[in-house]
């Protein structure tokens, strides 16, 4: 798959790259999101059109999840910033970010990494954009900071961007804990949030910005049955 300039930075997918993540997304819905998701929430009212995903992470397997889940609602090509380091880490990974993803490596110098960020960001008319701000694996309850890549990408492309949180994959797998095929079925809720328009972001400096993204994220998790019904 060769990939195209979308107004000079950004990507273009292609007919084929488009065809293996409807492959791929139809084995994760399968054989991931049915058995494991209990509950989807607040997707079918968001419109159409491209739109910034910003989602706390808890496991590797976060991608496989939501891949499916976009799949299934007939919102992909998606494209999913991850770090070159992690998803070059086993031939598998490798195949899969080369499927869905944009991958960056953290040790490079700042302007590189910038102009890398902004080119994501760019490819949002071709793409829905997946990131995970924190930048590395969490609890599942609490959101870390987020990092400061996450402004240049929103400033490049100046859509609506919307939290989404994962609740209740760290019974299925984290950093700390292996994969739970048992216990962790039927155990994760991923709920999307109201979006945040650029309108609302685009005068925040750096430091505010990835402050109302943490907060938005928040907001959203951990799912608790008792307190929605």
């Amino acid at each position: 798959m060769t990939d195209k300039s979308a107004k000079g930075t950004g990507r273009a997918a292609s007919p084929g790259y488009l065809l293996a993540q409807r492959v791929l997304g139809l084995i994760c819905y399968g054989f991931f999101v049915l058995p494991y998701v209990r509950r989807i929430l607040g997707l079918p009212g968001l419109a159409r059109e491209h739109r910034i995903f910003v989602c706390n992470h808890v496991s590797l397997l976060d991608t496989i999840l939501l891949g499916g889940i976009f799949w299934s609602r007939r919102r992909l090509p998606i494209l999913v910033l991850g770090d070159a380091q992690v998803w070059q880490g086993t031939a598998l990974r490798g195949m899969l970010s080369s499927k869905v993803g944009f991958l960056i490596e953290r040790g490079k110098p700042d302007r590189d990494l910038i102009r890398r960020l902004r080119a994501f960001g760019a490819s949002h008319e071709a793409f829905n954009l997946i990131v995970f701000p924190e930048g590395t694996r969490g609890d599942g309850v609490h959101v870390a900071e987020c990092q400061p890549g996450i402004y240049s990408i929103a400033q490049a492309a100046q859509i609506p961007i919307v939290p989404v949180f994962i609740s209740g994959m760290q019974r299925v797998s984290s950093k700390s804990v292996s994969f739970n095929p048992i216990s962790g079925l039927r155990a994760i809720t991923v709920e999307f949030g109201p979006e945040i328009p650029p309108d609302e972001y685009k005068a925040l400096d750096r430091a505010a910005f990835s402050t109302r993204i943490q907060s938005a994220l928040q907001s959203l998790g951990p799912y608790d049955e008792a307190t929605r019904s």
